[in-house]
């Protein structure tokens, strides 16, 4: 929370101008996320962005076993307190007489996964009450907020939409600017403003992530756009304009600007992860106790042994394509394949800014581009043919623990459909069946989240 220090507000506003519309478009929310005195965190969301709020506390009943000195049982109930109050609307959340049970079929269970994933990602699970198709996936991950249609770009770090994120010094006070939350508000659109009028660019590919003390202060920003080359043009374009501007020209806040040699540097664009209800589609859920071999697409389909599959309902999120998901092998059928992730790998992505170990190595680049010289010049995505041998050597444990106060272990990969002719076969690195290289990561699409128990050593 902030500190409202209102005598502070008067000195900050006769400083910087108040907010000006410079891009016709509406104004994005901004909220501080976390405030010390010497970094404040922001969440800059677009207009349209609703998200469920927390239930108040007194209307949630937490289990006997709930251990508040433990940041994965905290998260766990805090998010299902918050996707239960989704389902039941205003009714008190209980979970005495009504316990979470993790088991592999349960619902909550793969919303507890997902949401460790996401939090493993340095980003925020949420949920929302809207509906949304998943076909404008790239104008929503520009704006920083994704979906299951694009999680296995988040987990890769996104190669086509990656934020160009700059650190801008300037010669304000810092207790001024975060005196409270409507100056905060006011400083964070005017500075939006600004950079969207020195780059053309809508407001809502602009963000700020973060305002921190230092002599004056430093404003962690970043711009997104929906195609990297396109990210990159803004992002040169802003970079010269901060280096070359003389104090004359410059305007707004960012007359407050010090003289330095600017640069901007490449992160991982996701803020937020959003889920709906209508995410998910139980009638499809199922086991696959067996080894068992199809055809999806025209290619051999290698059913996940072992494992137990939460189906994303997807047949309505893609306006323009209803032929992808058929199970008849007519054109335009896309095919199976599995992806996955290591927490380790997902650790590295928040870290360093590093894509997915086979993202960042490529390691079949050069086989790809010998079997097909006219792919585009890009890094790959790769999903295995195989979940078992496959896509699961790329997947750690998470850790669930449940209102009894027991843990299981379990591992999640992504079931996706690929669309045909947008990868290349290759004989590793997987141990069983193959690795495609996929060089157009529009071409993936996940239609299940498959589950499977690990036990413990």
């Amino acid at each position: 929370m902030h500190d409202m220090r209102g005598a502070q507000v008067t000195t900050y506003q006769s400083i910087i101008p108040v907010p000006t519309n410079t891009m016709a478009a509406p104004v994005p929310t901004v909220t501080s996320t976390s405030h010390t005195d010497k970094v404040t965190t922001l969440a800059v969301t677009p207009v349209w962005y609703e998200s469920v709020k927390s239930p108040p506390a007194n209307k949630i009943r937490l289990p006997v076993h709930y251990r508040k000195d433990s940041p994965t049982h905290v998260r766990t109930f805090e998010c299902l307190s918050i996707y239960r109050s989704m389902k039941i609307k205003d009714q008190p959340i209980d979970f005495v007489d009504e316990p979470f049970i993790s088991t592999i079929d349960n619902t909550e269970t793969v919303v507890v996964v997902i949401n460790e994933l996401v939090h493993q990602l340095g980003a925020r699970l949420t949920f929302t009450e809207q509906t949304f198709k998943y076909d404008d996936s790239d104008y929503r991950t520009a704006c920083g907020i994704g979906n299951l249609g694009s999680i296995h770009s988040m987990i890769a770090a996104g190669q086509n939409i990656q934020t160009a994120k700059f650190n801008l010094h300037l010669k304000l006070n810092y207790d001024d600017v975060t005196s409270c939350a409507k100056t905060l508000q006011d400083f964070t659109i005017e500075f939006i403003n600004n950079l969207a009028a020195i780059v053309d660019c809508k407001k809502e590919f602009i963000r700020v992530f973060s305002i921190s003390r230092a002599s004056s202060i430093n404003v962690e920003c970043g711009i997104t756009m929906m195609e990297f080359q396109q990210t990159k043009i803004l992002a040169e374009k802003l970079k010269q304009a901060l280096n070359r501007m003389s104090s004359k020209q410059r305007e707004g806040i960012l007359q407050y600007l010090i003289p330095e040699s600017y640069d901007y540097d490449w992160q991982p664009t996701f803020s937020l992860l959003q889920l709906q209800e209508s995410d998910f589609d139980p009638q499809y859920n199922r086991d696959y106790p067996d080894a068992e071999e199809d055809m999806r697409g025209g290619r051999p389909y290698f059913l996940p042994e072992g494992w137990y599959r939460h189906a994303l309902k997807v047949n309505d999120k893609y306006e323009t394509d209803h032929v992808w998901l058929g199970m008849d092998n007519s054109p335009g059928e896309w095919s199976v394949a599995y992806h996955g992730t290591k927490s380790g790998v997902v650790r590295n992505i928040v870290d360093k800014g590093l894509k997915h170990e086979f993202v960042t190595a490529d390691a079949c680049k050069e086989d790809a581009e010998s079997q097909n010289p006219s792919i585009p010049k890009v890094n790959g995505l790769y999903v295995a043919t195989h979940c078992e041998g496959g896509a699961s050597g790329y997947t750690d444990d998470f850790e669930v623990q449940d209102s009894s106060g027991i843990s299981r272990n379990y591992q999640v990969v992504f079931q996706c459909r690929v669309e045909n002719g947008k990868f290349t076969e290759h004989p590793g690195p997987v141990e069983v069946g193959l690795a495609l290289r996929v060089f157009d990561e529009r071409a993936i699409r996940p239609y299940g989240l498959l589950l499977k128990e690990t036990q413990t050593e």
